[in-house]
């Protein structure tokens, strides 16, 4: 394997394997099991990039990823938006549909696949069982091949197509305008290059004490820098004070943002740095995703 290689989560047919196409179309692509596997894999070069999913616009952040995040050594490159289209599959037997939703008695899906289609399935298959698979294209392989009318899989159109499954409700997601926001990140470069960044990443821990976190954010404020994204992480041995995520508008070839990252450094016990990079231009009211506003002059 090539370290030009881009890593991803689960087999082609997933929203992670549509995406990497998306974002790296002339790469070669690799799809793996887990997302430790995927960021440790590129860590060690044996990828150049991680392609991975860090938050949805109808579940919320992705928990295994944003801890992830935590611990990585490596940069924030790029963002994609990802239209994600449920579909409830079954495994093909001819022109017409195996049976209707409402006899299906289990369903193949990842949780993600589940959280994001729970409308769906409490009114047409509430009592269905729900297994959870890695990804939600190994559970339309799984549906597939095992051929029985009342089970099926929550997955993409794509994913039926690649491994022969029948499409019998579309677009089942409870929010019609379902995106996922996926990352990618690689080994940090030594002379990196901000031109035309317009997001900023970062993570920074504060002390458990009144007022501490309104005066860190006070420092984008002062510097006229809006805020895109804020996360907290829950109480962990790597988190035991308090610990957020952000996302800021503004790159690090800007005067402001790098003013405001000084004072930050202030105020708080602990920066951590993820990227600056290229705003994707689905960041809309559609999407579920907010725009990024220009740095004020």
């Amino acid at each position: 394997m090539t370290a030009e290689t881009i890593a991803y989560l689960g087999s082609p047919g997933t929203y992670s394997y549509q995406a990497a196409i998306g974002m790296f179309p002339d790469a070669e692509h690799v799809g793996l099991r887990t997302f430790g596997e995927i960021m440790e894999t590129v860590e060690a070069g044996a990828h150049k990039t991680a392609v991975i999913p860090i938050e949805n616009s109808t579940s919320g952040r992705i928990p295994d990823v944003h801890r992830l995040m935590l611990s990585t050594e490596m940069a924030i490159v790029q963002e994609h938006m990802q239209r994600i289209e449920h579909c409830l599959i079954q495994a093909h037997s001819g022109p017409q549909p195996v049976s209707e939703p409402g006899s299906i008695t289990r369903i193949l899906s990842h949780r993600q696949g589940f959280l994001q289609s729970s409308g769906f399935i409490e009114a047409h298959c509430r009592d269905a069982e729900q297994v959870e698979t890695v990804d939600t294209a190994t559970a339309v392989k799984q549906v597939a091949e095992l051929g029985d009318p009342h089970v099926a899989a929550i997955g993409s159109s794509v994913a039926a197509q690649v491994f022969g499954g029948v499409v019998i409700e579309r677009d089942i997601a409870d929010q019609k305008n379902n995106y996922t926001r996926f990352l990618a990140l690689e080994k940090p470069a030594l002379n990196p290059d901000y031109a035309g960044a317009n997001i900023t990443t970062l993570i920074f821990q504060i002390d458990h004490q009144p007022g501490a976190l309104i005066e860190a954010l006070a420092v984008f404020r002062d510097a006229g820098i809006n805020i895109t994204t804020l996360e907290t992480y829950t109480i962990s041995e790597e988190t035991a004070l308090p610990t957020f995520y952000i996302d800021i508008g503004g790159g690090l070839e800007d005067e402001a943002v790098q003013a405001a990252l000084r004072a930050l450094e202030e105020k708080a016990r602990y920066v951590k740095l993820l990227g600056s990079y290229v705003a994707s231009d689905v960041r809309n009211a559609n999407s579920g995703f907010l725009p990024v506003k220009s740095v004020s002059p």
